[in-house]
């Protein structure tokens, strides 16, 4: 099988497995415990889904050492209904795991990627999938506002977690880095840091991300603005999370010079106005359409499907 440009980045530790359908990145530190439960370019193994799936389904690999999770890419929006996880772009999962390797070496906490791999489909197209270490007893802050909403978890352990996820974004946009997807679901932290008053957060769903030389104004400020509608949509249908504090600290902690967070702010929210009313027609489609049924679409070995 013809390897693909973006191998020849891969860092340090992995190396290549191809078979006539499959090619995998895989770390030397699992590779034999992954070979030995049958995981592989092609093969899955004995995957079951992962009670952690939520936007996304993930699957569990067991190891006699470690359980890792498999993220199966797939598309979001209208494209989830119409292309479920049917990628052209082989080289997606690859580019991920470079990406992740870079964010970990200036700092910056995102689960260590064991392998990466990208199947042949029949017809046309690949499946993609990530093969990822767990953070254990950890929750997405999409979870965690959902808890502060219903009364499971007390309001006052928000105030770190704002101030922790503006200062991770001032790191992330100050090392000229683009998520792009920032949503509270792709933000991470372990039940024990909800206590803390700097917990650390991890950083998920690299895909299609990148480190640019630097960021222009109006980058930062989409981006932040990506975090927010997503806040905002679901305090419209599930309730109110945050309070007007819990933004002030978090620009707070994004500009920690008081610099500029006032244009900042000012600017995220003419924006979000402004496109209100074309992401609210966006996700009432996706609603029409309904949600394509990810798990069977996703099952384990479907790549030839």
């Amino acid at each position: 099988m013809a390897t693909f440009p973006v191998l020849e980045q891969l860092p340090g530790g992995y190396f290549l497995e191809e078979s006539p359908r499959g090619v995998m990145a895989v770390h030397g530190s699992v590779a034999t415990a992954l070979h030995r439960v049958g995981f592989g370019p092609e093969s899955d193994g004995h995957l079951r889904l992962s009670q952690l799936a939520g936007r996304r389904p993930l699957f569990e690999l067991d190891t006699p050492d470690e359980t890792f999770l498999l993220r199966r890419f797939s598309h979001g929006g209208l494209l989830r209904w119409a292309t479920g996880s049917r990628f052209l772009d082989a080289q997606r999962p690859f580019r991920e795991l470079i990406l992740s390797d870079e964010l970990q070496r200036i700092g910056v906490a995102t689960p260590t990627i064991v392998a990466a791999r990208a199947r042949r489909r029949a017809g046309a197209g690949w499946t993609l999938d990530l093969l990822v270490r767990r953070v254990e007893d950890a929750v997405d802050l999409r979870q965690v506002l959902d808890e502060v909403r219903a009364g499971v978890l007390p309001r006052r352990a928000l105030a770190g977690l704002v101030r922790a996820a503006g200062d991770l974004l001032r790191r992330l946009h100050g090392a000229g880095f683009m998520h792009r997807d920032l949503q509270p679901a792709n933000l991470l932290v372990t039940r024990a840091d909800l206590e803390s008053t700097q917990p650390t957060l991890w950083v998920l769903d690299l895909d299609r991300s990148e480190f640019r030389p630097s960021l222009a104004e109006g980058e930062r400020r989409r981006n932040l603005r990506r975090l927010l509608r997503r806040i905002l949509r679901d305090d419209q249908e599930r309730g109110p999370s945050l309070a007007r504090t819990d933004y002030a600290r978090f620009m707070g902690a994004y500009d920690p010079e008081r610099e500029g967070w006032k244009a900042d702010w000012r600017a995220i929210v003419a924006d979000q106005r402004r496109g209100h009313g074309m992401h609210g027609a966006g996700w009432a489609l996706e609603r029409a359409f309904g949600r394509k049924n990810e798990v069977g679409a996703q099952a384990p070995d479907s790549a030839g499907s």
